[in-house]
């Protein structure tokens, strides 16, 4: 519940309970003022708009004290004439608290926001689920059950490039020795298991 009131020439917005500073009004602290230049009222999820005042609205405020706000620096300066001049100012101010609403003499009560409607909102997930089941694309599914034709944002797998090698190439010993041993041991190319040489030292042909 809130109201817009109007006084010194400025609009609050003011809730009940609410603290708040404006212009210096004619009251001593503890006493109650009530300002009847009320411009809109809200309760709940409807709100009533004045024109330009709303009729027979009134807010009731109790004052706190009379108060001045920090000082503001006025400076002013001629220039090429050595003319300048400061002054401080602290606007009077009056806190109030605000007491409550009223309306045709009736005390207003706040009453609760009508509840917005769910039945979209609760459906909406539900129709979620069954378009993600019918796509496949829920948890536990495997690629089996997958349509042929997925989701058309769905992101296709990339397939995996297996990188080959060519047949090794093997180089000529440069060593003469090691060669010459290669060939007695029978690992060079052409040699077969039968061809080895024996336990006397002699190749088989």
């Amino acid at each position: 519940m809130f109201a817009v009131i109007r006084t010194g020439g400025k609009q609050y917005r003011v809730t009940p309970n609410a603290v708040l500073k404006v212009e210096k009004l004619d009251a001593e602290p503890g006493g109650t003022v009530t300002f009847t230049d009320v411009l809109a009222l809200g309760n709940g999820g409807g709100v009533t708009l004045g024109a330009p005042t709303v009729a027979g609205a009134e807010v009731t405020a109790t004052v706190i004290a009379q108060d001045r706000l920090d000082k503001i620096i006025i400076f002013k300066k001629r220039r090429r004439q050595n003319s300048r001049r400061r002054n401080g100012h602290r606007q009077h101010v009056t806190v109030l608290r605000v007491a409550g609403f009223s309306q045709h003499g009736q005390p207003l009560v706040e009453q609760e926001a009508a509840p917005a409607a769910t039945s979209n909102q609760e459906s909406a997930p539900a129709a979620a689920a069954d378009a993600a089941e019918s796509m496949g694309v829920v948890y536990g599914e495997t690629p089996s059950v997958i349509p042929e034709h997925p989701h058309p944002h769905a992101e296709v797998p990339h397939p995996h490039h297996e990188h080959t090698h060519g047949p090794m190439q093997v180089t000529e010993t440069d060593n003469a020795a090691g060669r010459e041993a290669a060939e007695a041991d029978g690992v060079v190319a052409g040699d077969t298991p039968e061809n080895l040489a024996g336990p006397d030292g002699e190749r088989k042909e």
